[in-house]
């Protein structure tokens, strides 16, 4: 909301300087082959919406400064602070004559409005309200509250919400770049930032502007799933809770883009898994099982987070999506989790509701667990995984320090690929309590970007047309 004339002007410039953004951009698409279609279309449609707030704020300010708008009685008090901003303008005074009406500098006046009052104590409130003749209930009230970018990073890291996830993945697209651009940000600006922020906030976590600007402790519903497995004793348990929130959001999102997507009875049979894939694709890799996935009828999202979880699988109204974060670019990792989540994924089909969720390999396995990794096992390697594996075990001699060299041999000898074999041993070696999924890294070939694999398949499939823009925002800064 513009709120003086100093504001107006800035507004107008940033809205011409959006249109020549917006026309620069339409004229040079040439300039962004390397970045997919749909997301160019997606940062097309997030620049022109955000031109259009910008022109819907310049035409209300206009429209208040020129008496169009008549004042009504306040019946809400969230209607409260932007009333008494409108009502100053309609009565066409500035800042500098409402605070001369109250006795206090001009500058105090800029502070409440800035923070849209949430600063300022009740009798203050009530000072103005009087003097704009604003019919209001005597129960109403304000938190008095410390409005700011640093006290927004402050309260959301209490819970488990870092300063640099918020940069990245809450604010808006334009907001992110400003971020990024290195510049000086005035306070105005970096309120208005923080604002902003607790829109998307509110969308993911249920926690809007009132609470975290509130001096009450802050707290997130957890209204996703938690580990169904014991969490590992260093893990971070609020931020992990945090980013399962966060990830379960944005599988819903999914779940809405892709409500038309045919579902079809998931197998659990390795060879049946393979023979089709083969069949249909040619070849088993993790761009052929992804697409495979995808025409059983469940969505793949990919996040590149650094730590909390690796795979999850949530099955709402009986759909399930699959959620897969590694920051590593090894595929035959995210192809054993995608299958690993397949297979979790047919468990109970009977079930309208069902989650799980994967964090470190060192944590506790159950049978489920065991279960889902040897079908990923079979699936990578034609029904061998433990044929395979008790190959390498031999000719290691039993001893874990040459395994490394006896997993190159085997799977030269028996013409399979080195990064699933990797895979499924560090997997056998974990049910030991042997950690040996380092080594197993370090065998797997830097191929592709399996993220950017992922990204792209969904983006092939999905349309975000149904959603509002908030949440395009959201997912697409997700998919970036």
């Amino acid at each position: 909301m513009i709120k003086n004339e100093r504001q107006y002007r800035i507004t107008r410039a940033n809205a011409n300087n959006m249109n020549k953004v917006i026309s620069r951009f339409e004229e040079n698409k040439g300039e962004f082959e390397h970045i997919h279609p749909i997301l160019q279309k997606a940062y097309s449609e997030s620049l022109k919406s955000q031109l259009a707030d910008l022109k819907s704020e310049i035409e209300e300010y206009e429209n208040l400064r020129s008496g169009k708008y008549k004042i009504h009685e306040i019946k809400s008090i969230d209607e409260l602070p932007q009333a008494l901003i409108r009502a100053r303008i309609v009565l066409g005074l500035s800042q500098k004559d409402l605070a001369e009406r109250l006795g206090i500098k001009e500058q105090q006046i800029q502070r409440y409005e800035a923070s849209e009052y949430s600063s300022a104590s009740l009798t203050r409130i009530r000072e103005v309200i009087k003097v704009l003749g604003i019919d209001i209930k005597e129960n109403m009230f304000l938190p008095d509250s410390k409005i700011s970018i640093e006290t927004l990073f402050g309260r959301l890291d209490s819970v488990g919400i870092e300063p640099g996830f918020i940069i990245k993945r809450i604010l808006p697209t334009s907001l992110f770049a400003y971020y990024e651009s290195g510049e000086q940000i005035d306070e105005d600006v970096k309120k208005n930032i923080a604002f902003q922020a607790t829109k998307y906030l509110e969308r993911i976590f249920g926690i809007g502007s009132s609470d975290i600007f509130a001096r009450t402790p802050l707290k997130i519903e957890a209204t996703a799933t938690v580990p169904r497995f014991k969490m590992p004793s260093r893990s971070d348990e609020k931020k992990l809770s945090a980013y399962i929130v966060y990830a379960h959001y944005l599988a819903l999102l999914l779940f809405e883009c892709t409500r038309s997507l045919p579902t079809r009875l998931i197998p659990t049979e390795p060879k049946l898994v393979c023979e089709t894939i083969l069949g249909e694709y040619g070849e088993i890799n993790f761009k052929n099982t992804l697409k495979y996935v995808w025409d059983l009828g469940i969505p793949v999202l990919p996040l590149s987070d650094p730590g909390a979880f690796y795979g999850a699988c949530w099955r709402v109204n009986k759909r399930n999506v699959i959620v897969l974060k590694q920051a590593t670019r090894f595929s035959a990792r995210w192809l054993g989790d995608l299958l690993h989540e397949l297979f979790h994924a047919a468990q109970e089909p009977e079930l309208e509701k069902r989650e799980t969720l994967d964090v470190e390999e060192q944590m506790i396995i159950d049978i489920e667990e065991t279960e889902a990794t040897q079908f990923a096992g079979n699936v990578m390697l034609a029904g061998r995984a433990e044929e395979l594996t008790a190959m390498c075990v031999r000719d290691a001699k039993n001893k874990v320090e040459w395994l490394k060299n006896s997993v190159i041999r085997v799977a030269k000898r028996e013409n399979v690929l080195i990064g699933p074999l990797a895979y499924y041993v560090a997997f056998r070696l974990s049910l030991q309590g042997v950690n040996w999924w380092g080594a197993a890294t370090k065998l797997q070939p830097k191929d592709i970007d399996p993220w950017q694999t992922a990204r792209d398949v969904l983006l092939e499939r999905v349309s975000f047309e149904n959603l509002n823009d908030v949440d395009k925002n959201i997912i697409v800064q997700a998919l970036r």
